[in-house]
């Protein structure tokens, strides 16, 4: 059965004018044009009755295996001091049949919004039980705090040395606070018993449809392990991924899962694919473990540090590029960007590759306007995790000073010709993409402070930084981001025109329907 799209505005972000309908057959476009032209006997029609089409949205970076799994936890996003996430674990806790060796989770609190502005302790979590572990997660997902159980479950004691790259909090008498930043809480984070697959399928299902909530139809995992890959292979099998799921390996200790199924490196099998390695080298912004060539506000010294050395880094990137990979690098400091830019010219020099293999900036908060041509050297993409002006603004201007005004330096990018993207790094924030075309617009902070409008894109810009950059990004450029003929019938219907609506008011504008495929996965 053929569906005709028709009577609303369609925006194609591609060089096409606006067409008065699209037709599609099998899960792609096959025509666009005159609806009079279009239609047939045989065809379905779907009425836009005056709101406006665009292709899917894609989701440039994410982590759905950990948004999937933050359902089984306690959500601390709501907590404004050390006392509500007692009242929050207590409650969860209550209305939870834990069983020995369960841990009591907790996903989403940010010290920011506490008004002493620190982490809890173990003991802090004690108040709620000590017979359990408990464990919980900062809303950046670089740090975390454990009560003494859970220490004790991942054989952390006094004696154990901070590991490269991360930190065991200490009170000042060198006791263990139950503070973990950095390595020494993203190694010991996924060590927890996690929920059965059952539970997990469920899950997976309602964070999936999250995404069709938000307009998007591609999504990604981020940092694929040993556990989130087998995770994610046994949904392919069993065919409950619907939208397509794109994962990145963890470079550093899992490289054998790409190897290994070199047939998801090809092609999407059962909506899921493997597109490349992802590599960590600094920490959050928020949290003050992102890694800057200058030091802090207020700081005389400190800087937030690196995860690996040069000689490290590049040994990585020269194994990608040997492997024919696309990379993508957790960059959040201009140090660390620094270090990525670098050791990319160091790995293209030893290998003399002549291959783009598209690699990405992830977050590139703190990138410099004298980075910029650097980057596009080197043909970089950068993923922008706007939503920061916004959700932490503020909290920028309190450790970056003027620096922060231009954080997200999103216009300086495009203007060296770097293409962009948009993500919500989900969990970390919801992956509403609306809100996020609003940040990128307009750089407010939650406290109203105007950020430096000449990083601010035009709404087109932004939009395409969700849409045909994307999926560029991908490598899928000739299949999705753009309604042309031949591609994938995957649509976002919104309730207004963005291009012509208030761009201070573009976070009011709805996800009507999502389609994927031709197939709606989304009514609002």
């Amino acid at each position: 059965m053929k569906t005709l799209y028709y009577n609303g505005n369609i925006i194609t972000m591609a060089n096409y004018p606006m067409p008065e309908a699209v037709l599609c057959e099998n899960g792609k476009i096959i025509a666009m044009g005159e609806k009079d032209k279009l239609i047939s006997r045989d065809v379905k029609l779907f009425d836009l009755e005056g709101k406006t089409m665009l292709p899917a949205f894609l989701d440039a970076h994410s982590h759905i295996t950990s948004y999937a799994n933050s359902m089984a936890t306690c959500n601390l996003s709501e907590a404004k001091s050390i006392d509500e996430i007692v009242e929050l674990l207590e409650k969860f806790k209550n209305n939870k049949k834990l069983e020995k060796d369960d841990f009591i989770l907790g996903f989403g609190y940010d010290h920011n919004n506490f008004q002493n502005k620190k982490h809890p302790t173990k003991e802090d979590l004690e108040k709620v039980t000590t017979e359990y572990p408990i464990m919980i997660a900062h809303a950046s997902g670089h740090m975390g705090v454990c009560n003494t159980k859970a220490l004790k479950f991942f054989g952390i004691n006094e004696d154990t040395p901070n590991p490269k790259g991360g930190i065991y909090g200490r009170d000042k008498n060198g006791k263990l606070t139950g503070y973990l930043e950095e390595t020494a809480f993203t190694s010991v984070a996924t060590k927890a018993k996690a929920p059965d697959y059952n539970d997990m399928c469920e899950y997976f299902r309602i964070t999936q449809n999250e995404y069709f909530k938000y307009g998007i139809t591609t999504i990604q995992d981020g940092f694929t392990g040993d556990k989130e890959w087998a995770l994610l292979k046994k949904l392919s099998d069993d065919k409950k991924i619907k939208a397509d799921v794109v994962c990145y390996i963890d470079i550093n200790h899992c490289q054998n899962i790409l190897r290994n199924n070199l047939d998801y490196n090809k092609e999407y099998i059962n909506n899921l694919k493997i597109g490349g390695y992802k590599l960590f080298l600094d920490g959050s912004p928020q949290g003050r473990t992102a890694w800057m060539l200058e030091p802090y506000e207020g700081e005389k010294e400190y800087r937030g540090y690196p995860i690996y050395n040069d000689e490290q880094v590049t040994d990585y990137i020269v194994t990608a590029l040997k492997d024919k990979q696309q990379l993508i690098c957790h960059c959040n400091g201009d140090a660390a960007a620094q270090q990525f830019i670098e050791s990319y010219e160091k790995a293209d020099e030893i290998l003399n590759t002549k291959e783009n293999y598209r690699p990405v900036i992830i977050h590139g908060q703190l990138t410099t306007e004298e980075q910029m041509p650097q980057i596009k050297r080197l043909d970089m993409i950068i993923s922008f995790f706007v939503g920061h002006t916004w959700q932490w603004g503020d909290v920028h201007l309190e450790n970056f000073g003027e620096r922060a005004m231009k954080i997200s330096a999103v216009n300086s990018a495009i203007k060296n010709d770097i293409i962009t993207t948009f993500h919500q790094d989900s969990p970390v924030l919801p992956p509403d993409m609306i809100k996020t075309i609003w940040c990128a617009v307009n750089r407010k902070t939650k406290n109203g402070v105007q950020l430096d409008l000449s990083e601010a894109v035009t709404v087109y810009d932004a939009i395409k930084s969700v849409t045909i950059n994307a999926a560029y990004q991908y490598g899928e450029e000739n299949r999705k981001g753009s309604i042309e003929p031949g591609k994938d019938a995957s649509f976002v219907i919104l309730n207004e025109n963005p291009l012509l609506y208030p761009k201070e008011k573009l976070n009011e504008l709805k996800v009507e329907y999502t389609i994927l495929r031709d197939e709606m996965v989304y009514k609002r």
